[in-house]
């Protein structure tokens, strides 16, 4: 159904006319004050903010179509070299729509039909701080914020304003492959420090190697992943004092992203790392985003949480050159209707997700030689293939081909995360159960295909070298 649209009229319109009149600029009566935008879409003193309508859990297995929408999960598949017909469960983005506060808000913002220049104003800045002391027991001051496109950008700017070239910048691997990148490309030498997988199959950290590796580099900065990706911890309280000893005995500066904390699995919890004290707090940036959590990453929003002065003017002088100023205003607009709106939702996406999690679990036990290691938060599973491919022979280096090519699934290689990241593969189960599914399925079609061809070529090799 099209709308019927009705043309203005003007002074030109008049078949007196013969030439256009000079619009008069003196109003002709005293003007009326215009509603605001949010008594334009909302009840009178209601904030479109606010609104928190009923969670639906079914919404979460509701399958959306995001073919034609310039999505980079599931538009740009031939542009980065992979088939057409693949199932993307790769890039960190969920199939859910995003929290009704939120899509509310933005509805809101955009009847108003302005999108001038914005800043975060006290109601976003009570919208933040409220989050994090609700949410955490973390009380953080709005002059501790500075607003960035992301949080990938917010470690590259940590990275150029406290280290100079050639210096050692610390990263705990497998981990998020931009820590690398931003450290490499900006001239910087990575120190990597193993995390260790114990017997049941949870990473821990070696403090004596990361101690070590301080000592040998100099290095006087760590980019920490809290809760990790792709390994799916959340680390505890303790072992984040433990980490924060260590850095304050050699004076190293952390920079904490904390994108996912939000989405600790229900049954855990995810301390922010700057939430230690205040000595660790001025030893610390934390990067923070509501577009995991929510959905929102292209709203391009982070929040940069300094809570020391000397090293929030190092990070915003680096910001300033590169020329950013005023952040987009649907991400704020986005940022404060989710933290002021969205808590209910947002619980029941981490139910969501460890129902996915548990389910994927139960899947993988008749795939053989596949298994998830244990998640803690996040919707990123790290799935160890060291079996199946011990199974069949086959290298590392292969696992991502038979995963495109014989299963149809275009999934994160554990090689791009570092070392220790050879032989897994991350799979997003952020999507509706049909979706997970439907890659379960052609995951253990391709392991019994790939298994069944392996052990026919190697008795067609035995029965050779009887004969």
């Amino acid at each position: 159904m099209h709308a019927h649209l009705t043309p203005i009229s003007s002074s030109s319109d008049s078949a007196d006319s013969t030439c256009p009149i000079r619009p008069s600029l003196r109003p002709s009566q005293a003007p009326t004050a215009a509603p605001s935008p949010a008594a334009a879409f909302s009840p009178a003193g209601h904030s479109p903010f606010s609104t928190a309508p009923a969670v639906d859990a079914a919404s979460f297995d509701v399958v959306p179509d995001r073919r034609g929408t310039a999505s980079l999960k599931w538009d740009f598949a031939a542009e980065r070299g992979r088939p057409e017909d693949v199932l993307p469960l790769w890039v960190a983005d969920m199939d859910h729509a995003t929290a009704p506060a939120v899509t509310n808000a933005l509805l809101w913002r955009t009847r108003h039909g302005i999108f001038g220049y914005s800043d975060p104003d006290d109601a976003y800045n009570a919208a933040l701080t409220g989050w994090f002391s609700r949410r955490y027991g973390w009380q953080v001051e709005a002059g501790w914020n500075t607003v960035t496109p992301g949080v990938v950008p917010a470690l590259a700017l940590a990275v150029r304003a406290l280290t100079a070239p050639g210096e050692a910048v610390l990263i705990e691997e497998p981990v998020y492959y931009p820590f690398r990148e931003v450290v490499e490309d900006n001239g910087r030498t990575v120190a990597a420090v193993p995390l260790v997988r114990d017997a049941d199959g949870v990473y821990r950290r070696d403090l004596a190697a990361l101690e070590s590796t301080i000592e040998a580099t100099g290095s006087h900065l760590l980019l920490l992943c809290n809760p990790h990706n792709p390994v799916g911890r959340v680390w505890s309280r303790d072992e984040l004092a433990g980490l924060d000893e260590v850095a304050a005995r050699h004076g190293v500066v952390v920079v904490a992203d904390e994108i996912h904390a939000d989405l600790a699995l229900p049954g855990f919890a995810t301390t922010p790392f700057a939430s230690l004290g205040k000595a660790t707090a001025a030893r610390t940036i934390t990067c923070t985003s509501p577009s995991k959590s929510f959905n929102l990453a292209g709203l391009q929003v982070a929040n940069i949480l300094i809570a020391d002065a000397h090293l929030r003017e190092a990070f915003r002088r680096e910001l300033a050159t590169t020329g950013y100023s005023q952040p987009n205003v649907l991400g704020l607009t986005a940022c404060r209707a989710a933290y002021e709106g969205g808590e209910a939702w947002l619980d029941a996406l981490r139910e969501h997700i460890a129902a996915a999690r548990a389910h994927v679990e139960a899947r993988l036990e008749r795939i053989e030689g596949i298994e998830a290691a244990p998640c803690e938060g996040t919707y990123l599973l790290w799935l160890d293939c060291s079996g199946f491919l011990e199974a069949t022979g086959l290298e590392p280096d292969e696992l991502d081909d038979v995963m495109l090519h014989e299963a149809g699934l275009w999934l994160d290689d554990g090689r791009i995360f570092g070392a220790g990241g050879e032989g897994f593969t991350r799979i997003n189960v952020a999507c509706p159960r049909a979706t997970l599914d439907a890659a379960l399925d052609r995951l253990e079609a391709a392991v019994a295909t790939v298994t069944a061809r392996a052990g026919q070529a190697a008795r067609r090799g035995r029965v050779a070298l009887s004969a």
